[in-house]
């Protein structure tokens, strides 16, 4: 027990470091913030940073995904307990739906640093982007239980794939857009218009 309270307050650091780390990087740039006002705006010793991260930079290519995944399958389970009878075109739409709010959540150039330095690991290789992105096997769950429920030629694997490149695709627009648009109100009509074309029962 005594271990676990340990581990759960290690990870309570690391999240206030990233959300810390990203508040300040959407109130001055990433470029004006440093280490020692990260720790200092979170309250935490310049050394339990450095537990955590190598670097400012770790920050980003490390932390977004994992932060990505913690708050979508936090509120997708949420969502799911007061929705059990739910069909399955609403539970893909909503958790696709949760990606772009941690965007808008994280920021703009958070999410472009994010996308700049995975893909830029992508070049040498072998990249580790979709073995960060744990959390999408709820989706690909969610939809190989409910494929009965779906007007389409494409398998469980190609259907997943899809709807992944879609939500991921609506993101780079809005980073390459200059964030142009909202991601949690008008990317989510994109984002239905794709899920509603495959499950055409959803109420949007």
């Amino acid at each position: 027990m005594e271990y676990q309270s340990r581990k759960e307050k290690a990870a309570a650091t690391k999240e206030k470091i990233f959300s810390t780390a990203a508040g300040l990087i959407k109130e001055k740039g990433y470029a004006n913030v440093t280490v020692s006002e990260i720790c200092a705006r979170a309250g935490i010793a310049k050394g339990s940073f450095y537990v955590h991260y190598r670097s400012k930079e770790d920050i980003i290519r490390e932390s977004y995904y994992a932060d990505l995944g913690a708050y979508v399958e936090k509120h997708y389970a949420a969502w799911l307990r007061d929705r059990p009878d739910s069909q399955g075109g609403e539970r893909v739409l909503k958790f696709l739906s949760l990606e772009l709010e941690f965007s808008e959540l994280a920021g703009y150039e958070l999410t472009c640093l994010a996308y700049s330095l995975n893909l830029g690991a992508c070049v040498p290789g072998p990249s580790e982007h979709l073995q960060k992105r744990t959390f999408s096997r709820i989706l690909y769950q969610e939809i190989s239980a409910h494929m009965d429920e779906a007007q389409t030629g494409l398998s469980a694997a190609g259907l997943f794939t899809y709807l992944e490149s879609v939500v991921r695709g609506i993101m780079a627009t809005w980073c390459f857009s200059n964030h142009a648009f909202h991601m949690e109100d008008t990317g989510r009509t994109y984002l239905a218009c794709a899920v509603q074309s495959i499950f055409p029962s959803i109420r949007v």
